[in-house]
């Protein structure tokens, strides 16, 4: 064969890998269009979840509706510990919790009154940016 020939065939594959490519691409390009979410509607995008937790993209036909139980908070019970530390001069200290064994912080200022070593007292606590904090104490 000669030289011109062998150059030719190159070039004709070439243009034929070439066209197959673009065809690929369009199809591809097409494929894109078809499934693509943009240009939907704020209802269509949405998805609902049912009483049993599947979710589904049509809405509830019965709108749940709230009791009066579902907005009361159960109040919080006392829990019960001992004074195991007390510092005079800064007028705070830590109470063990008999259950959890956790250290909940006092001080005069939130209490109002002094508790002393190896008291014992009921209280509620609430969680603060430093740890547990007591909100009440009841002494026994």
């Amino acid at each position: 064969m000669s030289q011109s020939q062998q150059t030719f065939r190159k070039k004709r594959n070439r243009q034929e890998k070439n066209c197959k490519n673009v065809k690929k691409k369009k199809k591809k390009r097409a494929q894109r269009q078809e499934s693509n979410d943009k240009g939907k509607s704020l209802e269509e995008m949405f998805a609902y979840v049912d009483e049993n937790g599947n979710i589904s993209d049509t809405p509830p036909v019965k709108k749940y509706e709230f009791k009066e139980e579902d907005l009361v908070r159960p109040e919080e019970e006392y829990a019960y510990g001992k004074v195991s530390f007390y510092n005079e001069a800064g007028q705070y200290g830590f109470i063990r919790d008999n259950e959890t064994r956790e250290n909940v912080y006092f001080n005069f200022k939130i209490l109002g009154f002094v508790l002393h070593q190896d008291q014992k007292v009921k209280f509620k606590s609430k969680s603060s940016r430093q740890g547990l904090q007591v909100t009440e104490v009841i002494v026994l």
